[in-house]
């Protein structure tokens, strides 16, 4: 029985040992924990800078230029050093803070540098500008590369460019211009890139009391080198269009040069332009013209208009169909005369040379939507009526669908336009499938 009373009480003084064991063991890891952060505490871990002047302020971004040198500065020197060697030595750490900067800042003299130890120190700096400032500036800008009509547009995107980039010169001392010329230069990168992102520039500083700034623009990224006008007409001939392409070729030569995506940003101007240098034209107003322009604007650049008139719609057209034998010339007269907004009556005039016949089918036609038009004629020679519809898929593909009831004949065309005064067209009829050449006059 003895024995069994001994086991439990070695057992206890065991426990103990090991509870007092771990018990130590936290108590000197927390003091080693405690130790390191009180001896971090005791070190610079942060370093802030304020400048100030004894004259004129300098500009805020030349300040910002200012700070972040000093904080440089101050960071190497002061940054994991002990606050209190510094603030036993304060006197030369200011000294060789103010010594640094001293040789930096070209323009200006350190009057005084306060450092104000701590965590997170402070350097307090005092300035002062030596020799002639900046009183005025003035902003040359070399738009050489862009066609002089433009001009005003270019400016306009670039806003008060003169006015920003007084604000970063004025008052500061004229030596110091060379340095926060860079400055500038981070101005106008900035601005370019929001306003005008199509082009860089290069920038040359002339520093004075009256500084000059000479800006020379340069195109960026792809450039328009050739530029391909078309000229159509849905209700008129072509050909009566061919006296206004002088002027239209006139107004498409200021895109060239000009980076593709700044003419895609100013669609809308061009657009315009076109537009205004049509309107007095006497073609315009002999047929009451209404001009929509199309730019695609690429390296190669196509320039597509289309010149229509609500008063009436005529047209010819010539047709050589490759692989039908019988009456596979034909040439079409098209008269139309619009009744309303989206109506017409018209009167198709359709020759075959090869049996010397002639086709009259007068009829009437509705625009559905911007791009289909439907409709009802009849054949005067045949006697029967017929029913039609066109689709405009995109400004050079179109698809052509009629249908004669009488006969059940249907005849589908999907035509290419190659350019504005040929097209081709895949014709399939219940009687066969051919390729038919459309001359446009």
């Amino acid at each position: 029985m003895p024995h069994l009373s001994i086991l439990p009480r070695e057992v206890v003084v065991i426990r103990t040992r090991f509870c007092c064991c771990i018990l130590l063991a936290v108590i000197v890891l927390l003091s080693a924990v405690s130790g390191i952060a009180l001896a971090d505490a005791d070190k610079v871990d942060a370093v802030t800078v304020s400048v100030t002047s004894t004259g004129a302020a300098p500009p805020p971004r030349v300040v910002q230029r200012m700070q972040a040198s000093i904080s440089t500065v101050g960071e190497h020197v002061l940054s994991g050093k002990k606050i209190a060697d510094i603030a036993q030595n304060k006197s030369a750490y200011e000294k060789i803070v103010q010594e640094v900067f001293d040789r930096v800042l070209v323009g200006y003299s350190v009057q005084q540098v306060a450092i104000i130890p701590g965590a997170t120190s402070e350097i307090r700096v005092t300035v002062a500008p030596w020799g002639d400032v900046v009183h005025d500036v003035t902003v040359e800008l070399d738009l050489s590369a862009i066609s002089p009509e433009l001009h005003q547009l270019v400016r306009k995107d670039i806003g008060p460019l003169e006015e920003r980039i007084s604000g970063v010169l004025i008052g500061l001392p004229t030596d110091a211009v060379d340095w926060a010329g860079g400055v500038s230069k981070s101005v106008i990168r900035e601005l370019l890139a929001a306003e005008l992102p199509e082009f860089k520039a290069n920038l040359d500083v002339i520093s004075g009391q009256r500084t000059q700034v000479r800006l020379a623009l340069m195109p960026v990224g792809p450039t328009i080198q050739d530029i391909k006008v078309t000229l159509r007409s849905n209700t008129i001939p072509n050909i009566l269009l061919w006296e206004t392409r002088p002027r239209i070729e006139e107004t498409a030569k200021l895109l060239r040069g000009l980076p593709a995506a700044f003419v895609e940003r100013h669609q809308q101007y061009f657009y315009d332009q076109i537009r205004q240098n049509l309107r007095n034209h006497p073609a315009t107003r002999r047929y009451g013209l209404t001009v929509t322009p199309v730019i695609k604007a690429g390296t190669n650049t196509e320039v597509n208009i289309v010149a229509d008139t609500t008063r009436y719609k005529v047209s010819l057209e010539g047709y050589l169909d490759i692989d039908k034998e019988d009456d596979n010339i034909a040439a079409k007269l098209h008269t139309g005369k619009a009744i309303g907004k989206f109506d017409e009556l018209f009167l198709d005039i359709t020759l075959l040379p090869g049996s010397m016949t002639w086709r009259f089918e007068p009829g009437w036609g509705r625009q559905i939507g911007a791009s289909t038009t439907a409709g009802l004629k009849y054949d005067l020679t045949a006697n029967h009526e017929i029913l039609w519809l066109n689709q405009v898929v995109d400004p050079r593909w179109s698809l052509r669908l009629e249908r004669t009831p009488d006969t059940r004949m249907n005849e589908v065309g999907l035509r290419y336009r190659l350019h504005e005064f040929l097209s081709a067209e895949y014709v399939m009829t219940n009687g066969g499938n051919w390729i038919r050449l459309v001359g446009n006059l």
